[in-house]
């Protein structure tokens, strides 16, 4: 890094060792640290202006980027290499911590960003490899996952903050907001329809008709009773007596809806059919002329 270079920064290098080499709660230990952790404020600095212009301040920024700066200087063991080598990695480790937690409007599961995040790395190596970029099925097979699971993760990139209803779509300018659906009518009477349909199998194929031209074909009572040959006023018994079963069926009352049912009446004595010797004899009597009366002989004297 440029720092290397700089005066401050071999000062902060060599208050870094100083304070390492003195034991804790030593007081030339604390002005060590101090002197350390200021030495090396521009690296903190310069790493928070990367993660600028993501929608927050970049006081903020700085302020967390320094805060991962006393961590590295307080967690820092020499025998594991330079102090920058791990110092970058923990400044950046608290910057995007800081943007995983506090600055999406949206929670996104760390599990969908820890997938997300390899994905990325994924793509790169298998873009580097095979020269083209990988689909979104081929990184779901490489890492295992199925492929609804991985596009999840992906769109969650973009979740540090909801995009306002009232914002423009591209190309047209339309508002988001006019293009949300609305309540269906039709998707609300599902489960009425649903609890219907048993009651409606057990009517008479009549009084099915008579609802379907009803409610269906929107006719009037006068309307249904020509084509049915009924007058208005059974129609609308008929309605009447139907609506009452079926609303008792939905209420729990099966029994009720034998009410919706055409009565049917016994049937009577056959009519007696007259035998040909009958119907002649009446034919006959029927045209036979009635004969004068007669005289009797006296009066006829």
């Amino acid at each position: 890094m440029p720092y290397q270079n700089d005066r401050s920064f071999r000062q902060a290098d060599a208050q870094l060792r100083a304070m390492l080499s003195r034991p804790a709660g030593d007081p030339g230990r604390v002005a060590a640290r101090s002197a350390a952790i200021l030495g090396y404020l521009p690296v903190a600095d310069r790493i928070a202006r990367r993660y600028a212009g993501r929608g927050e301040r970049l006081d903020d920024l700085t302020q967390v980027a320094r805060l991962g700066l006393i961590k590295a200087v307080d967690g820092f063991d020499p025998a594991l290499g330079p102090f920058l080598g791990y110092a970058v990695p923990t400044v950046s480790g608290e910057l995007k911590r800081y943007f995983r937690d506090q600055c999406r409007d949206v929670r996104v599961p760390r599990r969908l960003q820890e997938l997300r995040r390899s994905a990325v790395t994924l793509a790169e190596r298998l873009a580097q490899r095979t020269g083209r970029e990988p689909g979104t099925a081929a990184l779901a097979a490489e890492l295992g996952v199925p492929v609804r699971e991985l596009s999840g993760a992906l769109a969650a990139a973009s979740a540090y903050a909801p995009v306002s209803l009232s914002a423009p779509r591209r190309g047209d300018g339309v508002e988001l907001a006019e293009l949300l659906g609305g309540p269906d009518e039709r998707v609300e009477l599902v489960p009425d329809r649903v609890s219907l349909r048993p009651a409606l199998r057990r009517l008479p194929e009549r009084e099915r008709r008579v609802l379907a031209m009803r409610f269906v074909e929107q006719r009037t009572q006068a309307e249904i009773g020509a084509a049915i040959g009924l007058s208005q006023m059974h129609v609308s018994r008929l309605l009447a007596r139907t609506l009452v079963g079926l609303r008792d069926w939905i209420n729990g009352d099966a029994s009720r809806v034998e009410v919706c049912r055409a009565r049917i009446h016994p049937p009577g004595p056959a009519p007696r059919t007259p035998s040909r010797a009958a119907a002649g004899r009446s034919t006959a009597a029927t045209n036979r002329r009635p004969e004068p009366a007669r005289r009797s002989p006296s009066r006829a004297a």
